[in-house]
């Protein structure tokens, strides 16, 4: 005997299904439902593939775009050397054309055969050398002191020789003395430079040897101071300027009781 009925052990009736309004917005839902989903779906899946960036192009047609770039650049690099040279290289050329020309001026000059009367080299005149001409036994223990009268030094001279009288004492005529210099020069002047005396008279010649013959007399004068300077008419060419002494200058401090003679100090050839 049981303490419970049977109605305690029915269960609830099943919930009959729902009618009106209300099914019929539940099998709306239901039925939407995988259509809403399948739209959203798709709107997503457009979405994503418009968000990727938009495909690369291949490598290869870049490398082909920078190698016509390269090529362009490389042509154009050439040209521009090619044309800076021909510029570079036009202008040693005009300027080799007067050198050319002024190269070959002197070659023609050079061949030509010097003459004996061509032109004398440049500078000053320069001494070799002083000798004497004569044959006199007087004069002959002097000629060792020719050589001061071109030494630079004023204080030394040519020669200690006193006479009675301006002739040389009736021994010569005159004595020549013959400056040779080292190479054919242009003559302008000469200078005689002597201590002590005053008069006398002395003459000039230029000649192209050691000779009186043929010699050209330049100029005649005597001392009236201690330089006597003898200016020619005009220059002339010459390797020996010859001084004659005709007669002698008068010693103002004699070593003898003769009063004449010369103290040659200084020769110089302008």
């Amino acid at each position: 005997m049981s303490l419970w009925a049977e109605d305690d052990y029915d269960y609830p009736d099943e919930e009959a299904p729902s009618t009106g309004p209300a099914r019929t917005a539940r099998e709306r839902m239901a039925g939407t439902f995988p259509a809403f989903a399948r739209n959203s779906r798709d709107d997503e899946t457009d979405e994503y593939y418009d968000d990727e960036p938009p495909e690369r192009e291949p490598r290869s047609m870049r490398w082909l775009v920078g190698g016509i770039l390269a090529a362009v650049l490389v042509v154009g690099l050439i040209f521009a050397v090619s044309n800076l040279g021909s510029l570079f290289k036009s202008e040693p050329q005009s300027n080799q054309a007067p050198g050319t020309s002024s190269a070959s001026q002197p070659q023609a000059t050079g061949t030509a055969t010097p003459s004996p009367s061509s032109a004398p080299a440049a500078g000053p005149p320069a001494i070799e050398g002083v000798t004497r001409l004569g044959n006199f036994d007087f004069a002959a223990t002097y000629d060792g002191d020719l050589s001061k009268t071109f030494d630079g030094n004023g204080a030394s001279y040519w020669s200690d020789m006193e006479f009675a009288t301006d002739n040389w004492g009736g021994l010569a005529p005159d004595v020549p003395l013959v400056v040779k210099l080292k190479s054919p020069s242009k003559v302008s002047s000469i200078t005689l430079s002597q201590l002590g005396g005053s008069g006398g008279s002395i003459s000039v010649f230029t000649n192209d040897r050691p000779s009186m013959d043929g010699a050209k007399q330049v100029g005649t004068n005597s001392f009236t101071s201690p330089d006597l300077t003898m200016p020619l008419p005009e220059p002339v060419t010459a390797q020996y300027v010859i001084v004659s002494i005709k007669n002698l200058p008068k010693l103002a401090a004699p070593k003898t009781r003769f009063g004449y003679g010369l103290r040659l100090a200084e020769v110089k050839v302008q």
